[in-house]
């Protein structure tokens, strides 16, 4: 989010610039290593160039750097998007005639190059760290994914100051000087159709009351399992091409999330804004497949991998809002099997055993951060547990798969990208988010984009880049 990141271009113009990004600390994300092979960690520094240099130093035959992902980073960056544009014959027509080697480069998947590169596991886990971004780990993901994740990563990472929620804050009023309207606290129950099929309005709870409202346009952000799957009327379920596209992809990996209350500031307890990433294993795909097929019982013992952050320590105003106390999230994968028993049960009413298992996960993590961080040992005020159903109960997240669609190799095919777009198989129903593009803020902000262009009938990309030229010569006459 650094001045002039196409993401932020983006973000200033929704939120009028009101939207200020903080950098976080450099490195900004560690991989610590514990278990077996602890002592050792890896930071991932704001400096792309020194962590290229010790990767080419590791791999003396073999130029394994960041430069390289970050170029191919610009290139993907740019063919995404362009795949939403194109016919939709065109990705099946290049799979039969054959595509160029360096998009067959793009396309691929990186596990089996970092496999003949000497030291090749010590290069994977660092390259694993992205599973968090993703929710994918290295062999079932394609290298253009870690390519734009790079890209988008190779300048720092930034925090929204004021935390996430100043999003929202400052888009709103632009939404409303539009002639519309945000709306809280009114579930959407379906999409309707006319008699001809066509979308034409949403079914809004209000209270215990169903109101229909009418638009000549429907855009959903539930994603498409939700959309296809519980949104739209049965009658349209079983269309072919409705069913094609989910036989495309599946939801991605469920998470248990635990959230931590700490009595003190940032300076007291010695926290840093970065984000940590444990390891118990070096071969973490191998980890994860062993972890992910264990009885639930076993698992809390053998979690491979944990995200650890401080998100009060990221944002400047934090201390101003919330004085003496700060904030920690540790984030676990998990199968969402081992609580599918309970998703019948009501929120708050799963029962003795629902609430054993989720505490065993909790005390597992809690038991790794303590050991990481021993300052905070008395320092803990609460800690709540959220499992793969509390994110399908908060997030409407199917199978607590909070990074929507799975990021594998089905869903990165270009046929699929250039399948699963903004335009639905029913007239007037767009889908835009993060399923048509990539998950988080920035591939949301892309499917909007196409999503807006598949609507307007016109290349917003090349809106934008008119503007920022635009910007930028309006910026060199005032210096």
């Amino acid at each position: 989010m650094r001045e002039g990141n196409i993401g932020r271009f983006i973000l200033d113009q929704i939120t009028e610039g009101q939207l200020d990004w903080a950098p976080m600390a450099s490195p900004y994300d560690l991989m610590i290593l514990e278990g077996p092979v602890a002592e050792r960690s890896s930071p991932c520094t704001v400096e792309a160039n020194s962590t290229s240099r010790a990767l080419r130093r590791s791999s003396p035959r073999r130029k394994l750097s960041l430069t390289t992902p970050h170029k191919f980073g610009l290139l993907t960056r740019f063919l995404s998007p362009s795949a939403e544009h194109l016919p939709r014959a065109w990705p099946r027509s290049c799979s039969s005639s054959g595509l160029p080697p360096e998009l067959q480069a793009v396309l691929s998947y990186i596990f089996p190059h970092l496999r003949m590169v000497p030291n090749g596991h010590s290069r994977m886990l660092i390259f694993s760290f992205f599973l968090y971004s993703v929710g994918t780990t290295l062999s079932h993901t394609t290298f253009s994914m870690h390519a734009l994740l790079v890209d988008h990563y190779i300048q720092g990472a930034y925090y929204p100051r004021g935390g996430s929620s100043e999003i929202a804050f400052h888009t709103i009023p632009l939404i409303q000087r539009a002639g519309g309207a945000v709306l809280t606290r009114a579930t959407v129950q379906g999409v309707l159709l006319d008699s001809a099929g066509r979308a034409c309005g949403v079914s809004v709870k209000k209270g215990h009351e169903l109101v229909n409202i009418y638009c000549p346009v429907v855009i959903s952000n539930a994603g498409v399992f939700n959309t296809y799957q519980h949104l739209v009327p049965e009658s349209v379920r079983c269309l072919p091409d409705v069913k094609k596209q989910l036989a495309m992809i599946r939801p991605g990996m469920s998470m248990f999330s635990v959230f931590i209350c700490l009595r003190g500031t940032k300076e007291d307890l010695k926290l840093q804004s970065t984000n940590y990433y444990v390891y118990f294993d070096t071969d973490i795909d191998k980890a994860m497949d062993r972890y992910i097929s264990m009885p639930k019982e076993k698992a809390p013992e053998h979690i491979p991998l944990l995200f650890i952050a401080f998100p009060s320590t990221k944002d400047p105003t934090w201390e101003d809002r919330f004085p003496d106390r700060s904030s920690m999230t540790v984030l676990v994968p998990m199968a969402f099997e081992w609580f599918e028993e309970w998703q019948e049960e009501p929120k708050g009413k799963r029962g003795a055993d629902y609430e054993t298992l989720k505490n065993t996960f909790v005390e597992a993590s809690m038991s790794v951060v303590m050991k990481l961080f021993p300052q905070l040992e008395g320092k803990v005020d609460s800690v709540i547990g959220g499992s793969p159903l509390t994110n399908q109960y908060y997030l409407v997240a199917p199978r607590g798969a909070p990074y929507g669609a799975d990021h594998d190799l089905a869903r990165l095919h270009p046929y699929t990208m250039a399948s699963l777009r903004a335009q639905t198989p029913i007239p007037n129903l767009y889908l835009t988010g993060q399923d048509i593009f990539t998950c988080g803020l920035v591939g949301a902000l892309q499917g909007a984009l196409l999503c807006s262009s598949a609507i307007l009938k016109r290349n917003l990309y090349s809106d934008l880049q008119a503007l920022g030229s635009k910007v930028q010569a309006q910026k060199k006459k005032m210096k």
